[in-house]
């Protein structure tokens, strides 16, 4: 995983995070033999850096597809529903 780090002028937690949010597929990109840290597979890579930047869903992880919608901007919505409490005698 360093030398990959090293390749890409990336942190290690950012290799991390594209191994396990989807951008780099295990078994395609990299897997991880048993008694062994993560291994990667260059010529994966190179095709990966290599290929043209994808569609705007990608670097969203896959957490969200075209099905998931996005979460809301604005103002956050009440969880118990009321409104503010009223403040009562002064």
């Amino acid at each position: 995983m360093s030398e990959v780090a090293i390749r890409f002028k990336l942190s290690r937690k950012t290799v991390r995070n594209r191994m396990y949010d989807g951008t780099w597929k295990k078994g395609v990109h990299w897997f991880s033999p048993p008694g062994l840290g993560p291994r990667f597979k260059w010529s994966a890579l190179v095709v990966w850096i290599e290929q043209d930047p994808a569609p705007s869903d990608a670097g969203k992880g896959l957490a969200y597809s075209a099905e998931i919608p996005l979460p809301r901007r604005g103002r956050p919505r009440r969880v118990d529903g009321g409104a503010k409490p009223a403040v009562h005698g002064a």
